[in-house]
């Protein structure tokens, strides 16, 4: 068949490697964003100001009609999407002679949903994977064409595991065009659907620190699972609203504590007992006067005794 050319459509940072490498081939045909990812729209367009690839901006009203224009134009052999807001349907993901693919970040089908990243993180894994799975009338449920794994380390933040991600993200895609290139039916295998779980949307309470119920482990991956994105898991300290970027555990508390209390505020940052008798180290903060140490809440009188909640 020859050398695939590709549709790419995509909303977020993680996608940037495989656009790169899709560019640097000269296997890209066209790129396609939501146009209410501005930031990422305009860091695309400056990549690619010195060439003359198409970046087309599509919203929930033209999305289709866009698709079909593009696909109609430029001719992809196959279309790529990786974070991209809107479900394609039959008539648009048939189109390419080789179909659409999904770029999912997350093992399927036990991390089906919009942001597998943040919940491998909160859930504590041992891996974090990436699963390339043919497109189908359902949300990330197309039979699985490849998949490889990663060691999530309990430092890995959103930031970073994003990074980790993209890049494995680009071997596999590179693996499927090869595949794809030499004419034959690219083998996929159907997902286990009784074994699927979907994680929707962050809500609230799944961003904010729970001192009565969560332990130091889990507060610390939930702190690593919103930085940077959110800014931070969200806690309070009487009525002021304190987002954590950073921690980490340090020991067993000496003498049991509630859990929230602050033992004590060091170079270091802020110790704060947990259930179980565990102390956490928070080194980075963000508050409405900006992304601070965390030793620099003894500037607003803060002290050894004080007491998070729960927003």
């Amino acid at each position: 068949m020859g050398e695939p050319k590709i549709i790419l459509l995509c909303g977020g940072r993680i996608a940037l490697p495989v656009l790169r490498d899709l560019f640097f081939y000269k296997q890209l045909a066209a790129i396609v964003i939501p146009a209410h990812c501005s930031d990422f729209i305009q860091q695309v367009q400056l990549l690619m100001k010195d060439s003359d690839m198409p970046v087309i901006t599509v919203t929930k009203q033209n999305v289709l009609q866009k698709l079909q224009a593009a696909i109609s134009t430029y001719k992809p052999t196959m279309g790529l999407v990786f974070t991209f807001s809107y479900r394609l349907p039959e008539a648009i993901y048939t189109l390419p002679v080789q179909g659409f693919y999904n770029i999912h970040p997350g093992p399927l089908p036990a991390y089906r949903g919009p942001d597998p990243v943040f919940w491998q993180i909160r859930n504590k894994e041992q891996y974090a994977a990436v699963s390339i799975h043919k497109v189908d009338d359902g949300f990330d449920t197309g039979p699985v064409v490849l998949s490889d794994k990663i060691h999530l380390n309990s430092t890995d933040t959103y930031g970073i595991l994003t990074t980790k991600l993209s890049e494995l993200a680009t071997r596999l895609v590179g693996t499927l065009l090869r595949i794809a290139g030499f004419g034959m039916q690219i083998p996929s295998r159907p997902q286990d659907h009784s074994k699927a779980c979907y994680y929707p949307r962050q809500l609230a309470v799944d961003i904010s620190i729970n001192w009565q119920t969560m332990d130091a482990d889990s507060i610390v991956a939930l702190i690593h699972a919103c930085n940077p994105w959110n800014k931070g898991a969200v806690t309070k300290l009487d009525e002021r609203i304190i987002r954590f970027l950073d921690a980490h555990v340090v020991s067993s508390a000496i003498e049991p504590a509630s859990a929230g209390t602050i033992i004590g505020i060091n170079e270091n940052g802020i110790i704060i007992s947990t259930i179980g008798d565990k102390l956490i180290c928070v080194g980075l903060i963000y508050t409405n006067e900006g992304f601070l140490m965390g030793n620099r809440l003894k500037d607003s009188g803060i002290i050894a005794g004080a007491r998070f909640d729960a927003v």
